[in-house]
């Protein structure tokens, strides 16, 4: 299955200094070809156009920083460059839009409009920092591990056996969480809304699962790949396998929550899907409490306006709206219709409530 992601950016031609705070404005288009054989949601074309104009608007604000860097002789990974860029934007909005190719495709397009403080880029601020990010704490993750399995290489060079096989295990038990951290990080910036290579995500999910058998990046990863390439019993044969190991409560629930979904929209087997989403709500609440279910669940902001999801989900509220659909429960919601000259002109759906006391 071919995807074609197209994309257009906008540049600013803006001299700007450095050396003076300035508000710098910077945009990104990004626009998705929808795929006909996969039947994609109207929500998940929108989220690639959107995740690909993210990212053009990051990487000009990633310019004002490599620039900034250069200024102070600081050298900085890319994965930190693009962090700090997505910290950076600020008054984001976005607008999507509908267009059609040559070839009659429906084109989803979504602008991203921002600006960027460079009086804000206080890069040595910033890496002190004790809120490291995901991505950031990874790096230094990475740095670290690096530096240590340097350090004891050196040490394992002179010692008697007793000396050189606690050199060995301390060696090779920083050198698994270096390759941790590595695999993490290369799968975190597949997500980051850059072209993904399923392949080499695969191959990277396989090699992380090789030294980390219950890791969860590993576990969504693959799922992710099995579920673009259209391998639906690929994914039900491995959440299986994850549940028969008795990995992570955070897996089991994810994998819980997969087998509900795949039962109950893909092959229509509601009594199989039933068990599997109870046995991830009976797994939710045994880690959450009923305030953060409640939370997980209802306090999203997800709302619906003109017939297009608005806001981020999760897997747990995925798994009570699951639950929700099963037992033929309605949420409760507000709405709004406005009629101007019989023609509707807004029709949101918003505060939508989903049943958690199961």
């Amino acid at each position: 299955m071919k995807k074609f992601l197209f994309v257009l950016m906008i540049l600013f031609a803006v001299n700007f200094s450095l050396a003076s705070a300035e508000i710098i404005p910077v945009e990104g288009i990004g626009r998705y070809v929808a795929d006909k054989t996969l039947n994609e949601t109207l929500n998940a074309c929108t989220e690639h156009a959107r995740d690909e104009a993210m990212r053009l608007a990051s990487e000009q604000a990633g310019v004002l920083i490599k620039s900034r860097a250069r200024s102070v002789d600081m050298e900085l990974d890319e994965i930190v460059v693009e962090t700090f860029a997505v910290s950076l934007l600020e008054n984001k909005k976005e607008y999507p839009d509908f267009d059609k190719n040559s070839e009659g495709d429906l084109v989803f397009i979504c602008r991203v409009t921002a600006t960027v403080d460079t009086g804000k880029i206080d890069l040595e601020k910033f890496l002190k920092r004790d809120d490291f990010s995901e991505k950031e704490r990874l790096t230094k993750e990475l740095r670290e591990a690096r530096a240590e399995i340097e350090r004891l290489k050196a040490q394992g060079k002179t010692g008697d056996d007793a000396q050189q096989k606690k050199f060995q295990n301390e060696f090779d038990r920083k050198q698994n969480q270096f390759l941790i951290a590595k695999y993490e990080r290369d799968l975190d910036i597949y997500d980051f809304g850059k072209k993904i290579n399923l392949q080499d995500m695969m191959a990277t999910a396989e090699k992380l699962a090789g030294v980390d058998a219950g890791n969860a990046s590993a576990f969504r990863a693959t799922v992710y790949v099995y579920r673009h390439e259209d391998k639906i019993q690929n994914v039900v044969d491995y959440c299986k396998e994850m549940l028969a190991a008795n990995t992570s409560a955070d897996i089991s629930i994810e994998a819980c929550a997969q087998l509900g979904d795949i039962y109950y929209n893909e092959i229509f087997d509601t009594p199989t899907a039933k068990k599997y989403v109870d046995q991830g709500i009976a797994l939710v609440k045994k880690k959450y409490s009923k305030a953060q279910i409640e939370k997980l669940v209802n306090g999203t902001n997800v709302e619906v306006s003109k017939g297009e999801l608005i806001g981020r989900s999760n897997t747990i509220r995925e798994l009570y709206i699951l639950k929700s659909d099963i037992e033929n429960v309605n949420p409760e919601f507000d709405s709004v219709s406005v009629m101007e000259e019989l023609e509707l002109t807004e029709d949101r759906i918003y505060n939508i409530k989903y049943r958690t006391n199961w």
